[in-house]
């Protein structure tokens, strides 16, 4: 296997936080909602490198349930994400699908859908994050991903989607970093 010098995690960190700086500039701060207000100080507080946002909904009014973040991964070099979620549903939910793309340079590079319910039923007990059915009600996740090695320079632009049941939108996000 292959593997690519993506530089120290401090780079790295350095470019994102730049890349992301610069998408605000052209804001319209009145626009921004309450939850977005929060986790934006949630991040800064935190002096975290935000790379992704997640959404009750992909369009239209939508209120912020979580951000994805960049981080030094000291356990085993590197980098890692942090996706945190808070949620509060209004109904319970049995089922879905969660799903993801992923463009490298703007080019297709990794599509795959997962049942929800079962997509880390084979993780350790103490590792699971996802027990169905979801009651009505708070709900908060943090989950961490090392960023492989192998993966080469460039910029990377992710969607994720979770449907119910019925398939219908129950939330989404979207990130983008560069190595």
């Amino acid at each position: 296997m292959i593997f690519f010098n993506h530089g120290p995690p401090e780079e790295i960190l350095k470019t994102n936080l730049k890349k992301s700086a610069g998408k605000k500039v052209n804001e319209d701060v009145d626009e921004l909602t309450d939850s977005e207000i929060a986790w934006r100080k949630f991040i800064k507080d935190n002096n975290y490198v935000a790379i992704g946002t997640l959404w009750d909904s992909c369009d239209g009014d939508k209120d912020t349930i979580g951000k994805v973040i960049l981080l030094p991964d000291k356990q085993s070099g590197g980098i890692k994400s942090r996706t945190f979620v808070n949620v509060t549903f209004d109904e319970e939910y049995n089922g879905g699908e969660l799903g993801i793309s992923v463009k490298y340079n703007g080019k297709d590079l990794y599509d795959n859908k997962w049942d929800f319910c079962s997509i880390d039923e084979n993780e350790e007990e103490e590792d699971r994050q996802v027990f169905c059915p979801y009651k009505p009600g708070f709900h908060a996740w943090i989950t961490d991903r090392k960023v492989p090695k192998y993966l080469p320079k460039g910029t990377y632009f992710s969607k994720t989607w979770l449907t119910d049941g019925d398939g219908e939108l129950v939330a989404c996000g979207f990130s983008e970093f560069v190595l």
